[in-house]
């Protein structure tokens, strides 16, 4: 069961999509300068600005979330205004191509990013505003940093838990590596290609289980 306001935002992909062609065809008819920030405006800002206009309506709280219920649901509204990335993730690669631009839009939803961070341009955040990134960090390519997961109960609701991601500075995130929603990575560390740090699970407790599923098969 949805309340209407969760479905008016399930619309929003929808609504991104017609603004969108619109600002498009704004520029192809006037070429400019200003309707060419008429679709950057679209595209980069009207999302987050949207947002954070909701979660000061409606605050994230965060933990575990019913997302079927009679109450409005915050997280599932935010995952449907990002959805728009999600089916057109070259707009959001594009942005990691110029340094500085990414981790600034980052900051637009509501993240916490420090300076000098480097992205590579095929990756996955999935909650854009439940990251908290020091400084100098690196990312390799494909890395997955997802701050939900979902759930159904035996009662046949879903559940939604939702934990901010927190990785230090000078933090190096290898190829392929996967962060669930709770994770953490220290200051300093090095974190190997595919590991997964599971649902508020330390990168030291990630090696230990690793290393303790590998002396089973030794």
């Amino acid at each position: 069961m949805m309340t209407a306001a969760d479905r008016l935002f399930s619309y929003f992909p929808l609504l991104m999509t017609v603004l969108l062609l619109t600002a498009l065809g704004v520029f192809a008819q006037w070429p400019s300068l200003w309707s060419a920030i008429l679709v950057l405006l679209v595209v980069y800002v009207l999302p987050p600005t949207m947002q954070r206009v909701m979660l000061r309506w409606a605050p994230l709280k965060q933990g575990v979330n019913q997302i079927d219920g009679r109450t409005f649901s915050p997280w599932l509204a935010s995952h449907n205004i990002q959805a728009f990335y999600d089916a057109l993730p070259y707009l959001e690669s594009l942005l990691r191509v110029f340094p500085g631009f990414y981790s600034m839009w980052l900051r637009m939803w509501g993240s916490r990013v420090g300076y000098g961070v480097e992205w590579p341009v095929r990756m996955d955040v999935l909650d854009r505003g439940l990251m908290d990134i020091g400084n100098r960090v690196i990312f390799s390519r494909e890395v997955e940093l997802a701050a939900h997961v979902r759930k159904k109960t035996d009662g046949g609701r879903s559940r939604v838990l939702v934990r901010t991601i927190r990785i230090g500075s000078y933090a190096f995130v290898g190829a392929a590596s996967r962060l669930c929603p709770g994770a953490s990575v220290p200051s300093n560390a090095s974190v190997p290609e595919m590991t997964n740090i599971g649902v508020n699970e330390t990168f030291g407790d990630a090696v230990r289980h690793h290393e303790q599923a590998e002396a089973e098969f030794a």
